[in-house]
Formats: C-alpha cells, structure tokens, sequence
C-alpha cells in the first residue's frame, strides 16, 4: 500500500474536517450525538482555560527518555554482535529498553507544570474529566455508525509476503478502544492549547514527546480525523511498515514509538512550521531529531543482509578530516532514507563520523511536510535543483535563486575552514529506471560535480572528492517519474538489506586524474571528471546491489564487504 506524504498536512488541524453525508435512519441519531459531542467540548475547553492559570497542569508529558543509542555507546566488542542480531536497537521512547534504563528526570519533560493549588480550581479541573470523556464518547460513537462496515477496510494489497507473526498484523479496533483513543486525541489537542497559552514565546518544534500513539486504535482513530481520500493510504502506509519491520524482528511497541513520533511533530510542525536556513546544524535538544530519523529507518534495515564495501576507506576518510582537509561524496541517490545509511551503518565503527555528514539538500527536502521532522535532525546545505526551481509555487524562481547564492557563500565558509563530510547527488534527484526496466545510478550533471570541485580547489584545506555508491531502493523506492509541481508522492517500504561502498578519491586541485594539456574549469576537464566519478560509482553500485530485496535471492554477500555492527568492529580512528 502506498502513502501521499503530503496527506497529514492537509488532514491537520485534527478536528475540523467536515462530517460524511449520513445513510437514510442515522440522521436524528448522529446529528444529537454530534451536538452533544461539540458542547462538551466546548464546556471542556472553558474549564480547561480557567483551571489551568492558577493550577498545575492538566496535563504532563512523559519524561524524556534515553535515546537508542544509549545501549550502543555503553556496548563492547564483545556485546556488540549479541545487540545487533536480537535487532537490540531500543525504541526511541524505551520501550523495549534495559530494566536499568529509567526515565531521565527533566525540566524539558512537563508541559509548563506549576506549584499544585487546592481550592474551587482544582475541583474545576477534576471535573473537566467526566465531561471530555462523555464527549469523545459520542464523537467515538458517532464515527463508528457512519462507518460502513463493508468498506472501511477494503484495502489494496500489500506489496509484501503474507504476515508470519500475529504482531504484524493490523487489528481492528473495537468501540471501547475507539472511545479511549478518541479521549487521548482530545485530552493531547487540549494540553498543547494549555501549553500554548502559558509559553506563547516557545517553539512548537522544542516541545517534548508527547503520547499519542501506543495503538493499533490510536492510529485507526487519527485515520479519521483525515479527508475521506487520504484514510486508507494513512493506514496502508502504516500497515505496511508495521508488517515489514515486525517480520524483521520489532516489536509493535517499536512501531508504535517510531508512529507515535511521526504524528506527534507533524501536529506541531503543521501547527507551527519550521524554516530551514541556508546552513542548517541538525537538532537534537531538547529533542532529538537526529535519533527521530534513525529509528525510523533503523528497523527496516535487515543487518545481517547489509554491508560496507571497502571499510578502509571510512578510516582514510577520518583521517582526512582529522586533518581538516574536506571530504566529498559524489555518488547516486535511491531512497528519501539516504541520509540515515551512513550512520547507521557506521553507528558502531565510527559513529561520531556518521552523525558528521552534510548533506546537500533539495527543495522538497525542507518543504515536503512529511519529510521536515526527518531533515531537522542532519546537517544540511540546502539548495533549489536546476531541473525542479519551477515545481512549488510557494516560492518564487527569484526567492530561490536567491537561497542558492547565500548557500553557496555557506559552503566555501565551510570549505575554507575545512574539516568537512560532505554528500551530494549530482544527478539532483534520485535513480529512476532505465529503458530496460533496471534501477540505475541516474546521469550526474557535470555543473553541479565541477561546483563542488571549484569550491575545494579554493579552499586553503586540500578537498577530495570521492565516488560513493548507495544501493538502498528497496528499502523505500521512488515512483517511477516525479509528480511535477505538486508535493507529495506515493510509496512504499520493505524490510531489507542495504550497502554502501567508497572508491578512490580524486583530487579537488586535479593531480593524479586531469590529463596533460586540460585546463580546470574547462568544459573538456568538467566533463571528464564527471564521467571517471560517475563510472566507478556504476561499478560499484554493480557490486552492492544484489542485497537488496527483489534484486538477490538473498543470500549474496558483497565482496570486501563488512559487518562492523556484527563484528564488534571499531575504526582505528577516532573523532
């Protein structure tokens, strides 16, 4: 089942979409439930407002937990194979952590809680809770008869094998969970408005994790809340991936973390959107952004079918940057998951060198709302491709052009101070298939390879440039041609393995590669520096591919490839 990523965008707020027409005999029913529901709420929203200036509030937060990597960065060599084959990864929010992690207590952690009051207010407060429980009661009550029973779960079929574990499967919730998930949402929309009001001066994207998803329920439910066309491809999008990962190994309570943040920042970043500078710095506190996009793609990954071709070109790398020279990847782009591979895979070798990458970033990478959360957690240099300046109206050719040029004097700052890991896809997009039907590394723009080599070659720091094969399509695979203008697109995902592999570096300053009599900057050199990089990146990308799923039979191990993760290996070379 496929998902339009632009869909919570356009379901939110969570409450105002307009009511369905009702089938012959439900109206004096549904339309009394409905204005019962309504009252209540309003009823509550009063209380709520009133209560909440002189009490504590409402409503708390769960505490900030430890983050998976937690677990990683206390493993040894010896406990690092033991980890990573029982899929050890803990969920974001510790829901399958050690006993011994508890929650880290926090100011960040409560929503504006104040000194407990006695007195009338606290009564008020109390009271607010049978009346929104009535209410969500009859909204709950209301949805689940004009549900048509014969169509709600006619569903497309996945694009996957049938489910082997009970977990894997989407159960259908029952009226009592429908009634408590419904509580939930209005109970979370009523704490933020609290939170809102009494810190007008916070950013939304600051705020910690709320609890909105722990449920197979609590997913149907906020499927509701959306237009009538974007229900089943919600639910689709969030079966499948529940379905991929479990058969991997995780647990639901994996999946309803890994959803439960997902909803959460779409909420507040619907709310209150985030603007991306030219040179954005991932964020990670209060909240962690960065581990947000790890866990997500962390479970689809199939570790023991995944691999790093040539690791010692990881270790040369380091060594580089250790130096301050820059280091830049020049390779292919197959998923809207690439920038968290190279973490994840060295998360265990040289995980301070993972977290290091920035990225050059598209624009529907800081503009598509489903993709914001996961961008605000990497290092970016954000940039408007040649080929899609027309594709969002929301920003003029001008505005973007401009954007370009300051990123551009973002990037030679870097540069000129050196000590940089730096990814880029020339081809400005991601590999679609070629005329025989195969996925292929697309054709890079010569352009956009001689701009990162001229922004080297200027810097005093000596820069390389370095192919860099990704096979990682299945994990997540792009429609076959780009919906231009709009945002937004269908897809899919599947538990499966991927690879990475570096081959040799090629001088910003063209020693060892430009043949005697060109000139640099010419368009003979351009293009001759792009073809060679582009070359090995084909060939190496030949080598990788067959880990994937629907690409191998499985079984392929990828020459010169390593497990670090497996292994218990760590990179000589430390950060």
């Amino acid at each position: 089942m496929a998902v339009d990523r632009h869909l919570l965008a356009t379901a939110m707020p969570l409450y105002g979409h307009a009511a369905e027409p009702l089938a012959p005999g439900q109206s004096w029913r549904t339309a009394a439930l409905g204005v019962a529901a309504f009252a209540s709420a309003a009823v509550v929203a009063v209380v709520c407002a009133t209560t909440a200036a002189g009490s504590q509030s409402l409503f708390q937060g769960p505490a900030v937990r430890p983050v998976a990597r937690a677990r990683l960065a206390s493993a040894t060599p010896r406990n690092i194979p033991q980890l990573w084959s029982q899929r050890g990864s803990p969920s974001l929010d510790g829901a399958v952590a050690a006993p011994q992690e508890t929650a880290m207590p926090s100011q960040e952690a409560h929503w504006g809680s104040r000194p407990t009051t006695q007195g009338p207010s606290s009564i008020l407060a109390l009271l607010t809770v049978p009346l929104l429980m009535v209410g969500a009661a009859c909204a709950a009550y209301r949805q689940v008869f004009r549900q048509d029973a014969g169509t709600a779960w006619n569903m497309a079929a996945m694009a996957s094998e049938t489910p082997v574990n009970p977990e894997a499967t989407f159960k259908t919730p029952g009226l009592i969970e429908t009634v408590i998930a419904n509580i939930k949402l209005i109970v979370s929309e009523v704490m933020l408005r609290i939170f809102v009001k009494r810190n007008p001066d916070t950013p939304l994207h600051r705020l910690p994790q709320r609890n909105i998803v722990s449920s197979d329920a609590d997913i149907y439910v906020m499927a509701q809340k959306f237009p009538e066309k974007y229900r089943d491809t919600f639910l689709g999008w969030y079966k499948l991936y529940k379905e991929q990962v479990v058969q991997g190994g995780a647990t639901e309570k994996e999946v309803w973390s890994v959803f439960n943040r997902i909803v959460d920042r779409l909420i507040l970043l619907n709310k209150q959107p985030y603007t991306f500078q030219s040179a954005h710095k991932m964020l990670q506190e209060p909240y962690d952004y960065f581990e947000f996009g790890q866990m997500y793609s962390r479970l689809l990954v199939d570790y023991n079918k995944s691999y790093l071709r040539n690791l010692e070109k990881w270790d040369e790398i380091a060594e580089k940057i250790k130096r301050g020279e820059n280091i830049i990847l020049t390779g292919n782009h197959q998923s809207e998951s690439d920038a968290a591979f190279i973490p994840l895979l060295l998360e265990v070798y040289n995980r301070k060198l993972g977290e290091q990458v920035i990225y050059v970033a598209g624009d529907r990478v800081v503009s598509d709302p489903m993709v914001q959360p996961f961008s605000m957690g990497r290092n970016l240099f954000c940039v408007h491709s040649k080929k899609h300046m027309d594709d969002d109206p929301r920003m003029s050719r001008e505005a973007k052009q401009k954007m370009n040029r300051k990123t551009l004097l973002e990037m030679s700052k870097a540069f000129k101070k050196g000590g940089n890991l730096v990814w880029i896809a020339p081809s400005g997009g991601r590999d679609r298939k070629n005329a025989a039907g195969d996925w292929v590394p697309a054709e890079f723009d010569i352009d956009a390879v001689e701009l990162m080599r001229a922004l080297g070659a200027k810097s005093p720091n000596p820069t390389w440039l370095y192919p860099f094969a990704m096979a990682t399509n299945a994990i997540m695979p792009p429609p076959d041609t780009r919906a231009q203008g709009t945002l937004g697109e269908k897809r899919i995902v599947n538990f499966t393995g991927v690879a990475l592999s570096v081959g040799e570096a090629f001088a910003a300053s063209g020693e060892g590669w430009l043949p005697e009599g060109m000139e640099l900057g010419t368009e003979a050199a351009k293009q001759h520096l792009t073809d060679q990089i582009f070359e090995v990146v084909n060939d190496e990308y030949d080598v990788i591919k067959n880990v994937m799923k629907g690409f191998g039979d499985g079984t392929y191990v990828v020459p010169n490839g390593k497990q670090p993760w497996k292994e218990g290996a760590r990179s000589p070379v430390e950060l």
